[in-house]
C-alpha cells in the first residue's frame, strides 16, 4: 500500500511539473526569470540546494523558481529554504489531511453557494444584491428578477461601484465593476450599462456586491481596491482553532482589485501586534522588495492593522462556527464598523504566503505523515 501511494504521487507530481512549466503562465514566468537573470549563483550551488530541497520534501522543488532561491541575492540558508512548503506537497499531502477539498470546492469556491452558507452562519459580508444562476436573475432574497425589478433594485442601491463577480472565478479572474454616472451603472471602460439585458448575456454564474467602504488606516495603503487580510485558520486535533498566518494584501498600479496573482503587493502580519511582519512588501514570487507602496508611498515599516485584537478575536469565532472545514484561508475587509468577510477558501494560495511570511513547513510539522 505504500508502494503504490509513493508511486502514485511521484507519477501526478511528474505529469504536474511538467504542465505547469510548460502550460502554465505564472510558472512558466517563474522559469522564464531564471533563464533571463544574469545574478544567478553557480550551477554547483544550484544544483546542490535543488537536489537538498527535492530530498528534504520528496518532490521536484518548484518553489526554488518562484521564491528566486537561485538568484545570488537571496541570503537564505539551505535549511530557511527546506521551511517553504512545496505547493505540490501542500495541496496533495498537508491539506488532505484537514478536509476533503474536491467535497469543499463545490461549496466555498461557488460565491452563490457561499453567500447561501454565510446567511446561514450570520457572518458579517459585504452586501450581494442580486445573483444569476443559469438563466435567472434573483435578488438576495431569492426573489426572481425580471427588467423593471432589476433596474428598480440599481435604482436603490447608494454605492458608487458595483463589483460583478463570476460564481466560480479565482484570483480576481473575470471581475467586472460598474460605476455609478449620473444615476446609471456603467461597466468600467465602456459605454455599456448594467441592465438587466447586460446581466442576462453573460456567461456563467455571477453574484453582484456592492463596493465596502474601507477603514482610513487601510485605505492609506492604496485606496484604489479594497484591500484585504488573508487569515489562515487551523482546527487542531483537539477540535480548537487558531490563526496561524496573516497577510494584507493590495492592489497596485491603478488596479481595483487586490489578487496577489493579478500583479497585487503581499505583506505579512505579525500575529501578536498586528503590525507589519517584515518592513517591506513582496509579489507573490521573486526577491522584490518594496518599502513602501509604489502609488501611494505608504512605507510598510508603519503598518498596523487598526483594531486588530478585536479582529484576531471575531476572525476565531467565526472560524469555530464554520465547522464544515478544518483548514481556512478566510479573506477579511476592514471597515470602521468591523470585519466582513468577502470569502473563504481551501485554495488559498500558500507561495503567496510563504512570499511575504517565510517558509510554513513548522505551522504543519505534525502533518508530515507521507515520505514520498
Amino acid at each position: 500500500m505504500k508502494f503504490f501511494t509513493f508511486f502514485k504521487h511521484k507519477l501526478i507530481e511528474n505529469v504536474r511539473c511538467l504542465y505547469l512549466i510548460n502550460f502554465n503562465y505564472r510558472y512558466k514566468s517563474n522559469m522564464y526569470r531564471y533563464r533571463l537573470s544574469k545574478n544567478t549563483k553557480s550551477k554547483v550551488v544550484i544544483n546542490f540546494e535543488m537536489k537538498e530541497l527535492k530530498r528534504h520534501w520528496g518532490c521536484y522543488p518548484l518553489q526554488y523558481f518562484n521564491h528566486d532561491f537561485y538568484l545570488k541575492d537571496c541570503t537564505l540558508s539551505i535549511e530557511e529554504m527546506k521551511q517553504f512548503i512545496p505547493s505540490y506537497y501542500f495541496y496533495r499531502i498537508i491539506f488532505p489531511q484537514y478536509d476533503d477539498s474536491k467535497a469543499l470546492l463545490n461549496i466555498v469556491e461557488d460565491k452563490i453557494v457561499m453567500d447561501v452558507l454565510f446567511d446561514g452562519m450570520n457572518f458579517p459580508t459585504a452586501s450581494v444584491i442580486a445573483k444569476k444562476k443559469t438563466h435567472y436573475i434573483f435578488n438576495s432574497k431569492g426573489i426572481s428578477l425580471n427588467n423593471n425589478s432589476f433596474a428598480e433594485l440599481l435604482s436603490f442601491s447608494h454605492s458608487a461601484k458595483l463589483f460583478i463577480k463570476p460564481a466560480n472565478g479565482r484570483g480576481g479572474s473575470g471581475i467586472l465593476i460598474a460605476k455609478k454616472q449620473d444615476g446609471i451603472y456603467k461597466i468600467k471602460d465602456s459605454d455599456l450599462e448594467l441592465n438587466f439585458n447586460y446581466v442576462s448575456k453573460l456567461k456563467g454564474d455571477f453574484v453582484i456586491e456592492e463596493a465596502i467602504t474601507q477603514h482610513l488606516d487601510i485605505a492609506a495603503v492604496y485606496a484604489h481596491s479594497v484591500n484585504t487580510l488573508r487569515v489562515i485558520t487551523k482546527r487542531n486535533a483537539q477540535g480548537q482553532v487558531e490563526i496561524i498566518a496573516t497577510t494584507l494584501r493590495m492592489g497596485s498600479k491603478g488596479s481595483e482589485i487586490d489578487n496577489t496573482s493579478a500583479g497585487g503587493l503581499v505583506i505579512g502580519v505579525d500575529l501578536l501586534t498586528g503590525c507589519a511582519f517584515r518592513d517591506y512588501a513582496t509579489h507573490e514570487y521573486g526577491l522584490e522588495r518594496f518599502y513602501e507602496h509604489p502609488d501611494s508611498g505608504f512605507k510598510f515599516k508603519d503598518l498596523a492593522i487598526p483594531n486588530w485584537l478585536n479582529i484576531h478575536n471575531e476572525i476565531l469565532e467565526l472560524a469555530n462556527k464554520n465547522i464544515i472545514m478544518n483548514l481556512t484561508g478566510w479573506d477579511i475587509a476592514i471597515t470602521h464598523d468591523g470585519i466582513v468577510v468577502i470569502e473563504i477558501n481551501t485554495l488559498f494560495g500558500i507561495d503567496g504566503l510563504q512570499s511575504a511570511l517565510g517558509g510554513l513547513e513548522k505551522k504543519f510539522s505534525e502533518n508530515r505523515t507521507v515520505k514520498m
